[in-house]
């Protein structure tokens, strides 16, 4: 039998069983430390674990805002592709591709396998899958496709990063940062972490994170075939796999049963909780036992025995931890006074000896949590002056922010209000233009069709014949010298019959407006309906032009009235 490593503890101090203040220990072997993030106090535990058993433990940080394994020792991330000797594994790479994509690769497995021949690396894969695909059709080109897409989504992340070629371990904790470094590759980084451990170390501990992504049920990883290796394979060399878990319902359940320890936390879902039951037997612990625990308390399932014990932090005095295991001191108390530890250098311990009675060692430890409630208050006030001046100098950039924004807006208005007036009075112009042509277009074709009829009779049989388009010409050549000699005459000559009309009528700018006047007072005491007035003014009945004179004669002149659906002139003046 081979010697045990420099830093292997068979047996670690979990902490004090609650009510007896026993001691419990724990044999060091793959072990489920769960509970709720923030709730439970895991990461405390496996602190403390790894402080009291002297191992050498690699811990990985994978998502923002974790706490726990601050402060420890970091070592740099460590990648190598898996392979079979020279040539890469298929199986590891589809359970990539797998970790990838979120889904099984279905019918794919035989393409992997054929691309994955002669390869040494992923970046030779990818390359065997580009030159299949200019050759495949059909099914086959769609599976190089997507096969494709999937090694350029892992490939460039691999190269982005600059890797350790092996890892250098100290007593403690060795921890992998793995923050902002996307999750396909947390899952490589992890794997080839464990597979290094696997083939070249001893006497470790490799603690999974999150352990319901990186060894899911019923999916494939590239960590949790390795995983399973480690934990079936390990032991004889003293490699051990500790599992961090909020859930164990959705992680592998081959690796959870051969976990001999398992220490659980507070939990409140209920499925959760019943898992946990049945993973260490349903009539050693009941529902409410889970449920009701508080933060640092566990319920500890060790080689087939329950204990239900206070863990003890690895900063703490196994005096105090006791005292919380007795009940007589609160859980409250250790972490405002571990908090003050970290700020100041007041000692936690209290001054009497353990061997006095528990009310003195009580009042020695309250004179330092007076200082902590002193400290903690007056740190609380700096930490609120200091974020209102940030606040204070945040609402004055956005002030000025806002300010220039708004002047660039009305700006922006401006402009646009000057174009619009700009745009408007063409508008105008051009709808003049347009009513005036209209006109003339009009007395053209009147005048047109009367020459017509007054000049064909007096023309004799016997002279020569002039065709109808000479005519035509003839005509158009007479009309444009009568037209250059009346340009400025726009409105029909005569009178309306009704003198104030007539008075209305130069005041009216539009010729619209006029006409629509002229046509009514012409029509006295008959009513017209806006279909008949546009029929009879030459207008569209739903053209802006028309619809909005009819509705200032009406509205803003009251020259015209309306009676349901007909309008007729005013019989008197406005």
């Amino acid at each position: 039998m081979e010697p045990l490593g420099d830093y292997l503890m068979t047996k670690i101090l979990l902490g004090y069983e609650i009510g007896t203040g026993n001691e419990v220990h724990m044999e060091n072997h793959h072990t489920v430390v769960t509970g709720m993030t923030q709730l439970s106090g895991k990461t405390t535990t496996l602190e403390a674990l790894v402080h009291r058993g002297k191992v050498k433990a690699i811990a990985f940080l994978t998502k923002r805002g974790e706490g726990g394994f601050r402060g420890q020792r970091e070592i740099p991330a460590y990648f190598k592709e898996q392979r079979k000797g020279r040539l890469i594994d298929w199986q590891y790479v589809e359970a990539i591709l797998e970790a990838t994509m979120g889904e099984r690769m279905k019918f794919e497995r035989s393409w992997i396998i054929k691309v994955c021949k002669g390869a040494g690396s992923l970046e030779e894969v990818y390359q065997n899958i580009i030159t299949e695909q200019k050759t495949a059709r059909g099914l086959h080109e769609s599976i190089y496709t997507n096969l494709g897409a999937y090694f350029e989504i892992i490939l460039p992340e691999i190269s982005k990063y600059q890797f350790a070629d092996k890892i250098k371990l100290s007593k403690g904790f060795n921890v992998m940062n793995l923050i902002g470094v996307s999750d396909e590759m947390q899952q490589l980084i992890i794997e080839s972490t464990l597979s290094y451990v696997l083939q070249k170390e001893r006497d470790t501990v490799v603690i999974i994170p999150e352990a319901h992504k990186f060894v899911p049920q019923g999916k494939k990883t590239p960590v949790k075939a390795t995983a399973l290796r480690l934990i079936r394979e390990g032991a004889a060399i003293n490699n051990y796999l500790w599992i961090d878990t909020q859930e164990t319902t959705s992680v592998d359940k081959a690796v959870l049963k051969q976990c001999s320890n398992w220490i659980m936390g507070y939990q409140q879902e209920r499925n959760e909780v019943a898992n946990v039951r049945e993973n260490i037997g349903r009539r050693k612990i009941k529902e409410e036992d889970i449920m009701t625990l508080k933060i640092g308390h566990f319920i500890a399932s060790l080689q087939q025995e329950i204990h239900h014990v206070y863990v003890l932090p690895a900063s703490l005095e196994k005096n105090i931890g006791k005292l919380v295991a007795m009940g007589e001191m609160t859980v409250r108390e250790v972490k405002d006074g571990l908090a003050m530890r970290d700020k100041e250098t007041i000692r936690l311990t209290p001054k009497q000896n353990v061997s006095l009675e528990t009310k003195e060692i009580r009042s020695g430890f309250t004179k330092d949590q007076e200082k902590v409630e002193d400290y903690l208050r007056s740190e609380k006030e700096r930490d609120l002056t200091r974020k209102l001046e940030t606040l204070q100098e945040e609402f004055g950039e956005y002030k000025e922010s806002t300010e220039n924004q708004e002047r660039v807006y009305r700006e922006s208005i401006d402009g646009l209000q000057e174009q619009d007036k700009k745009l408007t009075g063409e508008l105008s112009k051009s709808t003049l233009r347009a009513d005036l042509l209209m006109e003339k277009l009009v007395r053209y074709e009147v005048f047109e069709d009367a020459l017509s009829t007054f000049l064909k009779p007096l023309i004799p049989e016997s002279s020569v014949k002039v065709d109808e388009k000479t005519l035509e010409r003839l005509i158009d050549k007479k009309i444009n010298a009568l037209l250059a000699k009346r340009r400025r005459k726009i409105e029909p000559e005569g009178e309306t019959g009704m003198p104030w009309v007539d008075m209305w009528l130069p005041k009216l700018k539009k010729p619209v407006e006029r006409k629509i006047v002229r046509l009514l007072a012409e029509k006295l005491g008959v009513s017209l309906t806006k279909d008949q007035i546009a029929l009879a003014t030459g207008y569209t009945v739903t053209g802006g032009t028309f619809n909005g004179a009819m509705s200032t004669l009406k509205n803003k002149y009251k020259l015209i009235k309306q009676d349901g659906d007909k309008y007729s002139i005013m019989e008197s003046p406005p």
